[in-house]
């Protein structure tokens, strides 16, 4: 046989499987990258992931059928890698959260008030916000003393949970997420929130700041 003829017979089968190998290759990282992206938006499954409690090849086959492509094999690998990440990831990421509320100082501020008004205010306060269409505030209802006008909002009897951390909180990932999940953990609710360079103001109902502030007291 022809050298020439040789050649040009097997060279289109060679560019063939390269492509065709390539394609899969591709095709593997978009279904790994599509099973990231589905995983990292339900909080749920990434803390059970962290965890260890998920049946990878059950949860394979749910994302199998919401991403509508790709071999169950490939997405259980998929699954498994976004676990090993995870886990990782968190550990670093709660050693470091929880060194620097090591260093932190926790104290709590009573007969705190919050006022919402569709317009700005001229009285003295502590903290205020300027959002879309209002301004919020949190004062010292002690020192409150004129009325206000109407169609504003004053919430009394409050209480502020403040935690003054150090420097290294502005760049450390996962600090605020960390202490609202351990209070939503605990049923305790939110009224306002407040961070800002290195201190957070949790705004409270006076009935359960001793339980807050315990819970943020046991990793300083």
């Amino acid at each position: 046989m022809n050298t020439d003829n040789l050649m040009q017979a097997f060279i289109p089968y060679d560019i063939n499987v390269t492509n065709t190998a390539m394609d899969n290759t591709d095709r593997t990282q978009s279904i790994a990258q599509q099973v990231r992206e589905t995983i990292q938006m339900r909080p749920s499954l990434l803390d059970a992931l962290n965890l260890k409690i998920v049946n990878y090849s059950a949860l394979a086959r749910v994302l199998q059928e919401e991403i509508g492509e790709g071999s169950l094999e490939a997405v259980k690998a998929a699954v498994i890698r976004v676990a090993d990440e995870i886990s990782i990831d968190r550990s670093l990421r709660e050693e470091a959260v929880q060194s620097i509320l090591k260093d932190s100082k926790v104290r709590l501020q009573d007969k705190i008030g919050v006022v919402i008004s569709p317009i700005k205010l001229d009285i003295p306060h502590i903290v205020t916000a300027h959002l879309t269409d209002q301004y919020v505030y949190v004062v010292d209802q002690t020192i409150m003393k004129n009325q206000l006008p109407e169609k504003v909002q004053f919430q009394k009897n409050l209480v502020a949970l403040i935690l003054l951390s150090p420097p290294s909180v502005e760049d450390t990932p996962g600090f605020v997420a960390f202490v609202t999940n351990l209070l939503a953990s605990h049923n305790v609710n939110i009224v306002e929130f407040i961070s800002c360079s290195t201190n957070t103001i949790i705004i409270l109902d006076s009935s359960q700041a001793l339980q807050a502030f315990s819970l943020l007291q046991n990793y300083t």
